[in-house]
């Protein structure tokens, strides 16, 4: 029997997604421990853990998409 929908993908590629972001954003600590950050530059790192998380979800996700087709 076939499995229809794709919540586990979904699933996955969300924990994907959260496991990436997290190891972008201990990169970020540790710089942030060698150089004092700015607003400016805290917002920024927001931005792109959030870019990051997003496109490693997106990523995963087509790519578990296209593997049970």
């Amino acid at each position: 029997m076939a499995r229809k929908g794709g919540d586990l993908e979904a699933f996955v590629a969300f924990l994907g997604g959260l496991l990436a972001a997290g190891l972008a954003g201990l990169a970020m600590a540790g710089v942030g421990l060698a150089v004092r950050p700015t607003p400016a530059l805290r917002s920024a790192a927001l931005v792109t853990l959030g870019a990051v998380w997003l496109t490693a979800t997106t990523t995963v996700y087509w790519r578990l998409r296209a593997r049970t087709r």
